[in-house]
């Protein structure tokens, strides 16, 4: 049994395309708890077996108002564990409810195993708190598991989780578009993408200053930045560049339009665990010039995928992305090794890792 209680983002469409891989899947037999309040939850018609739905909140203040859903799912969780014969609950990203449903799983007889995202808050997400409250369900885990090693050894660093129950599995692919990219030929200026909640270590300065200094130089770009936050400073030199700025909450058939619409990820980040965005990138085949920084160079693969900037600084992405686009065929060559390589990223065989450590 798979658990995702939250209600937007990139865990929605990763819970989402954990659904359809248990439906067609000869390996693995399993469901997954789904919040009703999640976008899209009314999407998921045909694949009701593999679906248990269950009422949250749809607001902050929810939380503390709708307890009696919680003492609900409580109820609904311990139901279906015996019917299904569930074996162990993944919760793919703990929610604040977790940690008063780890006792529940286990009285079942079922083991819990959760995934730790980041092991320490992003700088300016405030969003932290509840995280930290969220991530108490770890300290009762049975199997923490991380989608990178970088994640891995900073919980080891701080103290929080002993290594000896960390296993690393990896982020599957994000695929929000059945459209297939033509990857870019070189006949045309590169599009570059920023994609996803603008926050300071996501590094939109530093994009930023990228395309400034790329424009400046004579390589012909264009520029896309597509997400919520505060654009501050950014915003009249992105209005200068000629950028696209779609600057709020994005629907994901908006995701799969900026997504299907440029020819190269971005990812400035100046700290990081690992990243959805690069995700969905691959999913789309779309390559990927990301900094060094946490979990980046485990998702990139270097001259597979993408390319791994030197340093976090403009210059080292900037020639990151001159490189590519001032070479078509290397390019090109990346865009074929995302296609090649993506079983190997795919949502099924995230599955079959995730269960394996967790039983």
């Amino acid at each position: 049994m798979l658990m995702y209680l939250g209600r937007r983002g990139a865990m929605v469409r990763f819970a989402r395309e954990a659904v359809e891989a248990l439906a067609w899947s000869k390996a693995i037999q399993g469901c997954v708890v789904l919040s009703r309040q999640a976008e899209g939850f009314e999407s998921l018609p045909e694949r009701r077996d593999h679906v248990v739905g269950v009422d949250t909140f749809s607001s902050a203040v929810g939380a503390l108002t709708s307890l009696r859903n919680l003492f609900h799912l409580r109820r609904t969780l311990q139901a279906e564990i015996k019917r299904r014969k569930v074996e162990v609950v993944i919760d793919l990203m703990p929610h604040v409810w977790s940690p008063a449903l780890c006792r529940t799983i286990r009285q079942t007889g079922a083991r819990y195993a959760a995934i730790a995202h980041d092991a320490t808050a992003h700088p300016g997400d405030n969003t932290g708190y509840a995280s930290r409250w969220a991530n108490r369900s770890l300290l009762k885990a049975d199997r923490v598991l991380v989608l990178s090693r970088a994640t891995g050894r900073q919980l080891e660093e701080v103290g929080s989780i002993a290594a000896g129950r960390i296993t690393t599995v990896f982020h599957p692919d994000l695929n929000y578009t059945t459209v297939k990219r033509i990857p870019w030929d070189g006949t045309r200026p590169m599009r570059l993408l920023f994609l996803g909640r603008i926050l300071p270590y996501k590094g939109l300065p530093l994009f930023v200053e990228v395309a400034e200094r790329l424009r400046n130089a004579g390589i012909p770009i264009e520029v896309g930045v597509f997400g919520e936050g505060d654009l501050g400073s950014c915003n009249s030199r992105l209005a200068a560049l000629g950028a696209a700025v779609v600057n709020r909450w994005l629907s994901e058939d908006e995701v799969a339009a900026a997504l299907a619409g440029y020819d190269l990820m971005v990812v400035s980040h100046i700290e990081a665990s690992q990243s959805g965005v690069v995700a969905a990138a691959h999913g789309a085949g779309m390559p990927v010039v990301a900094t060094p920084v946490g979990g980046l160079p485990e998702q990139v693969e270097h001259g597979v995928t993408g390319l791994v900037a030197r340093a976090v600084t403009v210059t080292a992405i900037a020639e990151a992305v001159e490189r590519l686009a001032t070479n078509p065929e290397l390019y090109g060559n990346l865009a074929a090794g995302i296609e090649w390589s993506r079983a190997s990223r795919s949502m099924h065989a995230f599955l079959v890792a995730a269960v394996n450590a967790a039983l």
